[in-house]
């Protein structure tokens, strides 16, 4: 079998050798840290060393030589454009001139200097148009050399951790669909932009379809080299396509699909700012009434078994209200928004005349609507459609922030309402209990405001558009279409036509093709053609949906469970959280708002503190650290509340190993999940999210659940709901452990 080494050496152009990436180079540093695992006299601890220090060394090759590729590839590109630029200019010349002829109004000289410069073009677009072959397969050969060394560095060595600030290489392989890895590099995250148009190549692209017009404008055959383009792009494609560049950010947020083109990129500072507005907003009114709940309990006249309860009916409605603005998406951006934002104002408004009625069904009303005010998929997909790659990194990251303040900002408004006076306005009451709704209602109403007035929807923006694919490749004048330039005098009846491509030029290539009949007689090897029987397609329906299964699916169903146990333990401890501190230890509603605030504050932080640790362990271990994390804090706060300190220091754990596990399990799918399961409606992110919140509503059933059956006024019936609720949890984490553990060679590094 044709080493992959030796066929990059026979399919690269001759005469661009030096620019290629030089996988040989690449894979003697690699032996050269292979060969440490062979038997050594060394101690152990030299060998660690010196296979670090090699692996450093491996990196920095591999930096410096994508560096090289991009680089060639950028001027070659500009060297390129100025060729059609100016083929252009000698094609319109030409072209009116050809018009005054057949009028009569051209003289002999300005046409034969005219056709005489046309002339001298067509060699050079003839030269241009093998360029841009080979630029294609540039292109494909670059690529399939970075995925190959990468494969071949992950059999042998673990792959450098992602850093947050440097730019991350996501490899596929082209028949093992759910097999993936991510390798780090020093290189700085602003060169995403220049690998990402590297791999889409649209400028090169865009390039042929103009070579293709010229051609056909100026009447000479190229049909056979526009195939041969058209072969290598597809071939380039394939390649490139298996090569991608993530952002930490972007994995944080849920956000799984590429970035849109800049032409689609139809979001604005407004509309981004106002999306990530309305999940902070949100966040912070499904948490505002945490720390007064046992307090409205009282009042209402039901007992501490029915908080769970309560602050569950948001995720009962949120579930299918998701689903409702996924699909509502499809149509409008604004107005998901905007009924979202009047759900969280009715069900505010509905919040507060309960105090006044007492009535249990209308607070539990209440939450409900409150509940189909979560617009977080809108939010997300607004990110994902819209917001150009440039910006994309900024964009997850303040999606991240404000809805981590907002779950901070709810409860710490306990702190300054809990002076609050009581107060009695036209029959309503206004007081530390009822006051944060009234202030949650006010900011609702300038958000609907703003957002209609400033919100500029991106599907309108996409529609105004001009659509290119209505508009010519190229745009000429009438007369020039109307009069095209006649064959027979560009083809041989100019003197010293056939001098004009002499010395000057270009290589001739070595032969690289991609057509299906061509893959065996240019020296493929055995992988190379397997790779591609087996990308068009001709394996059964049975076939391709076992390998989807076995490859990704347990995967990516453990992450997402994971998204939802976490969400369980979480809920259950923070829910839960006024009626320990009340009845154990006395605290007031500002006391456990606060505590709240503070932890929920903490998340932004933990998050930052995982994308540094994830440079040096993997996420599989990131994400065992964490389930027996949790799992130990749960452990703790089963001991009922005494000693304080055992339930304080339980309680962080259990919510810091959440945090943790949040992110690095949004990590874990971003990197297991199927291509096919990463787009559409029913997507990996939308399934994430719907985990999260039956997650969150299955801890608050849970509680209420225990709570009715241990009790939760007393000290020993709180002790005892303390020990069902936080075992129960400890169990959901073995379990999960369990699964993690089965599956883990399957999990990404």
């Amino acid at each position: 079998m044709v080493k992959f080494g030796e066929k990059l050496a026979a399919e690269r152009w001759a005469g661009w050798a030096s620019a290629y990436l030089d996988y040989d180079l690449l894979k003697r540093k690699l032996d050269a840290i292979v060969e440490l695992d062979e038997p050594s006299a060394q101690p152990i601890v030299n060998v660690e060393r010196i296979r670090e220090a090699r692996k450093n060394i491996f990196q920095g090759y591999l930096d410096e030589e994508l560096q090289k590729v991009l680089s060639f590839y950028r001027s070659k590109l500009l060297e390129l454009s100025k060729h059609v630029a100016d083929a252009k200019k000698d094609v319109d010349s030409a072209s009116r001139t050809n018009s005054e002829v057949l009028q009569g109004t051209a003289s002999d000289a300005a046409t034969k200097d005219a056709y005489a410069m046309l002339a001298s073009r067509i060699q050079t677009l003839k030269n241009a148009t093998e360029e841009i072959t080979q630029l294609l397969g540039f292109v494909s050969l670059n690529m399939a050399a970075v995925r190959k060394i990468l494969k071949k560095y992950a059999k042998h060595v673990e792959p450098a951790k992602p850093m947050p600030g440097f730019l991350t290489l996501q490899i596929e392989h082209p028949h093992e669909k759910g097999w993936n890895m991510l390798q780090g590099t020093f290189l700085p995250a602003r060169m995403a932009d220049d690998l990402e148009n590297f791999q889409h190549h649209r400028e090169l692209v865009k390039l042929k379809e103009d070579f293709s017009g010229l051609s056909g404008q100026i009447g000479i055959d190229l049909e056979h080299a526009l195939e041969e383009m058209d072969s290598m792009e597809a071939l380039a494609q394939r390649n490139a396509g298996l090569v991608h560049a993530r952002a930490w950010s972007e994995v944080q947020a849920g956000i799984f699909t590429p970035a849109p083109p800049d032409e689609l990129a139809t979001a604005t500072t407004s509309g981004l700012l106002l999306n990530c507005i309305n999940s902070g907003l949100y966040m912070a009114n499904y948490n505002l009434i945490i720390p007064t709940i046992t307090e409205l309990c009282h009042h209402i006249g039901v007992s501490n078994a029915a908080v769970g309860l309560i602050i569950g009916c948001c995720d009962v409605a949120t579930i299918p209200g998701t689903t409702g603005y996924s699909l509502w998406t499809n149509r409008s951006y604004k107005w998901p928004l905007v009924t979202s934002a009047v759900a969280c104002l009715l069900g505010n408004l509905a919040y507060c005349l309960s105090y006044d009625a007492r009535l249990l069904w209308l607070l539990v009303v209440a939450r409900l609507v409150t509940g189909l005010g979560s617009a977080r998929t809108v939010n997300r997909r607004y990110i994902a459609m819209f917001v150009k790659k440039a910006d994309r990194t900024w964009a997850s990251a303040l999606f991240v922030s404000l809805s981590a303040v907002g779950m901070a900002l709810g409860p710490l408004l306990a702190l300054p309402l809990s002076r609050f006076p009581d107060l009695q306005v036209a029959d309503f009451s206004v007081n530390h209990i009822t006051m944060g709704g009234w202030a949650m209602s006010a900011a609702w109403v300038v958000f609907i405001i703003v957002t209609l007035c400033v919100f500029d929807d991106p599907l309108k923006r996409q529609a105004l558009a001009p659509d290119p694919l209505q508009q010519p490749l190229l745009a000429n004048d009438a007369d020039t279409a109307a009069d095209p330039i006649p064959e027979q005098d560009l083809e041989g009846s100019i003197p010293g036509d056939g001098a004009a491509g002499g010395a000057g030029a270009p290589p001739k290539a070595n032969g690289l093709k991609a057509s299906r009949g061509q893959l065996a007689g240019n020296g493929r090897d055995l992988e190379e053609i397997q790779e591609y029987v087996e990308d068009t397609g001709t394996a059964t329906f049975r076939e391709k949906w076992e390998s989807f299964w076995e490859s990704s699916v347990p995967a990516t169903l453990i992450c997402i469970f994971l998204c939802f146990v976490l969400k369980v333990a979480q809920q259950a401890y923070i829910d839960g959280l006024p009626i320990f501190t009340e009845g154990l230890y006395g605290w007031t509603n500002a006391m456990c708002g606060v505590m709240l605030g503070v932890l929920g504050l903490t998340a932004p932080l933990v998050n930052t503190s995982i994308g540094a640790l994830s440079a040096r362990l993997s996420d599989r271990r990131i994400t065992v650290g964490s389930i027996l994390i949790t799992g130990a804090g749960c452990v703790l706060l089963m001991k009922g509340g005494y000693p304080p300190w055992m339930f304080f220091v339980g309680g962080v754990g259990v919510y810091m190993g959440t945090i943790v596990l949040e992110a690095v399990s949004m990590s874990l799918t971003s990197k297991v999940i199927d291509e096919r399961m990463s787009k559409g409606l029913f997507n990996a992110g939308l399934l994430s999210t719907q985990a999260g919140t039956i997650g969150r509503l299955s801890g608050n059933l849970m509680l209420s659940a225990v709570a009715a059956l241990t009790g939760a006024m007393t000290t020993s019936e709180i002790a005892a709901l303390a020990r069902t609720l936080f075992g129960l949890n400890a169990a959901f984490m073995a379990f999960s452990l369990a699964g993690v553990v089965m599956l883990y060679r399957r999990l990404a590094c």
